[in-house]
């Protein structure tokens, strides 16, 4: 066992030692078995031959297993966004050093929306939501029941209603106040009036003289006559009064009492149109329609639900998610070792892995203007161009993994539309 401790290369452990030591006889059987021809000294060394093939064959898996500079693959690439090597099957079909960086992403819709309720909220009474149906702008996706917003809106109606009967009355009222609303047969009925009274009071003055000299008239008599001129000269000041006033109209105060009651009441008008309209676009708002052209991504309600997208942390506020997905991007994460390779509107082969064999062409949108300390990358966003005759949502869907190859730019004369590299086929069957 001294040669074993010794022996060059090798350098057993304690568990090892303690196996070998188990493994000794005692003399005599050893005595015993070197009188046989010692067969038992060779199952030590075949013990350490086997621990130290182990351990070469770790070492050689280990190496292996790291990333090399003469690799395909992308140094620094994290288990998320691991670039595909140049063995790939979209490498393939790339003349050799024209791919700068692949990397592997995520389709994403450009404009996801979740759609609800406009400000109203209430039980749905029909729901007409399926996923993967496209649905043009405007149309009905589901319906609330509209009683309450009925009842509000139709005691706004009645409210509109009396603030207009109210304005036209305070108009009214100042139409007559004014001097142009007094007709010229009015001022001559007055004038009439006038003289009539001025005669009147002609005969009380008379009648008033042909008592006052006769020692015969009683007491009763002469106090009636000047009662009657009294009153006929009050009515002869009373008439010329109004007719001053129908000349000339009534006092500046009394206008601009009338004029502030016109204008409060027209204050009530606007003040009730605009309730009514604002309880007509809630009563409106009951049925939920598409806010854009696109597909049902999921469906979060069913009918005889409550939605209330106002209720604070409420989870029910929305009934279903649309997109367009005929405007896709893909959503990957560059290590920053790498984003120096990248520019906007540089020109992108993806292939998803659904659909291999058929590539797309993009261009690299844009760059985020923060990267993420903690993984050591920034996210960009590349944008997918569908061929003409594919109908958006037949093959790329989002979430559906894809490898970017990112080429690099190529000049290109002005006007001159960019070509795609290889546009997408239909899948071979």
């Amino acid at each position: 066992m001294s040669d074993l401790r010794t022996a060059p290369g090798i350098q057993p452990n304690g568990e090892l030692l303690t196996r070998v030591k188990q493994l000794r006889l005692d003399e005599q059987l050893g005595a015993a078995k070197s009188g046989r021809g010692g067969g038992a000294g060779w199952l030590p060394w075949v013990l350490c031959a086997l621990l130290a093939f182990a351990w070469a064959t770790a070492g050689i898996r280990a190496y292996r297993a790291v990333p090399h500079d003469g690799t395909a693959a992308a140094t620094g690439q994290s288990a998320t966004t691991a670039p595909v090597t140049a063995a790939s099957d979209s490498a393939k079909s790339v003349e050799a050093g024209t791919i700068q960086l692949e990397v592997k992403g995520y389709l994403v819709p450009a404009r996801q929306i979740s759609v609800s309720p406009i400000d109203v909220g209430g039980r749905l009474i029909a729901l007409d939501v399926v996923e993967g149906r496209r649905y043009e702008a405007g149309a009905v996706l589901g319906k609330l029941d509209p009683a309450s917003y009925t009842a509000v809106y139709e005691e706004t109606v009645a409210s509109q209603v009396s603030a207009q009967k109210r304005l036209v009355a305070a108009e009214q009222h100042l139409a007559e106040l004014l001097p142009a609303s007094v007709r010229p047969i009015e001022i001559t009925q007055v004038e009439a009036q006038l003289r009539e009274a001025e005669a009147q009071r002609a005969r009380a003055e008379d009648e008033q003289q042909r008592l006052s000299p006769l020692k015969g008239a009683s007491g009763r008599e002469i106090n009636q006559a000047q009662n009657d001129l009294v009153g006929a000269k009050a009515r002869v000041e009373k008439l010329r009064a109004d007719l001053v006033v129908l000349r000339e109209g009534p006092r500046k105060e009394k206008v601009l009492a009338a004029e502030a009651d016109v204008a409060a009441a027209r204050a009530d008008v606007l003040a009730a149109d605009a309730r009514m309209k604002q309880n007509k676009w809630r009563l409106d708002n009951c049925v939920i329609r598409a806010p854009v052209t696109g597909t049902v991504l999921s469906k979060k309600a069913e009918n005889g639900n409550l939605v209330n997208p106002m209720a604070f942390g409420a989870s029910s506020g929305s009934i279903c998610d649309m997109a367009d997905l005929s405007d896709l991007e893909v959503d990957l994460e560059i290590p920053e070792r790498d984003i120096a390779k990248l520019k906007v509107d540089q020109p992108c082969r993806i292939k998803v892995d659904a659909y291999p064999d058929r590539p797309y062409t993009g261009r690299l949108d844009r760059i985020m203007p923060i990267a993420n300390r903690s993984k050591s990358i920034v996210n960009v966003r590349v944008k997918v161009q569908l061929p003409a005759n594919e109908e958006p949502g037949t093959y790329l869907k989002p979430e559906m993994g894809a490898v970017v190859s990112f080429l690099p730019m190529t000049e290109k004369k002005v006007g001159e539309p960019q070509k795609p590299d290889q546009p997408a086929t239909e899948p071979k069957k």
